[in-house]
This record gives C-alpha cells, structure tokens and sequence, in this order.
C-alpha cells in the first residue's frame, strides 16, 4: 500500500529534475542556470536580468512592491500565473523578504506560491543560496521541491 510512497522518498533532487518530468517549484543558486526563453521575475530593484524577461522590483521605495507587502506580491504572483503558466515566475529576493517577514511567514508564503503553481500547471523558480541558511531551514525550503 505505502510502496507509492516509499518510491517517492528515495527519489534524491537530481532524479526529481530529469528531463521530461513536470516540476512546479525548483531551487536553483543562480539566475544563470535557469534555463527559460521568457519569466517574469520578482527581485531587488536593480537586479539584472534576461532580455525577454521581465522584472518585477521589491523595494522599500514608493511605487514598487514592498518587501513587507507579502499578500501582495501573491496576489501578483497567482494572476501572473493564472494568465501565463507557461512563463515561470522567479522569486529572486527570498533573503531580504525574509528579513523583513521572518522566515516561517516567508515559508507559509512559498507554499501558497508552489500550490498555486501546481493549480494552474505553473513553474515557480527560487534563487537561493544553500549557505544562508541554517540546515533546518533549508530542509524545510528543500521539501517545498518535493
């Protein structure tokens, strides 16, 4: 009965991004290694990134979304992917959001973000780097991929 299961949990990270196989969310280190034609991306004001690629600024400064403005940049995310599924989002500031929100707040974020991603057959990608977080948390982060 549980066989599906135990499968599924000896399946490492490498295995779950063969080529051919649907993901939704994917932990990437850089920007560089996604390798996508068109995204929409949510970052730091003044993030460089791709032509054909749009950027999406988190900022402290007036007019831009609010690195405290959770629900909102969701809000933005969901309809981006309600309307697009076939562009990913890239979520490129995950630090500083945390910062500001802490990171359970910031969890409880990203899986609405994956679960949205799976509803509307989305991709979501997270720039992170694996040594800015404790191992704790970075499971945690990692379980998201799953």
């Amino acid at each position: 009965m549980f066989s599906v299961f135990k499968h599924r949990a000896l399946l490492s990270n490498e295995d779950a991004s063969s080529p051919g196989e649907k993901y939704h969310f994917r932990i990437v280190q850089s920007i560089r290694d996604i390798p996508e034609k068109r995204a929409v991306v949510i970052g730091r004001a003044g993030t460089e990134v791709p032509r054909r690629w749009k950027l999406i600024p988190v900022s402290s400064v007036k007019g831009y979304f609010g690195p405290r403005e959770l629900h909102r940049i969701l809000e933005g995310i969901v309809e981006h992917l309600k309307h697009n599924p076939d562009v990913p989002v890239i979520i490129d500031c995950l630090e500083y959001l945390t910062v500001y929100n802490g990171f359970e707040s910031v969890l409880k974020f990203l899986h609405l973000v994956r679960d949205y991603a799976i509803l509307t057959s989305g991709r979501v990608y997270l720039v992170t780097d694996p040594m800015a977080w404790d191992p704790k948390q970075m499971a945690l982060l990692r379980g998201l991929e799953a």
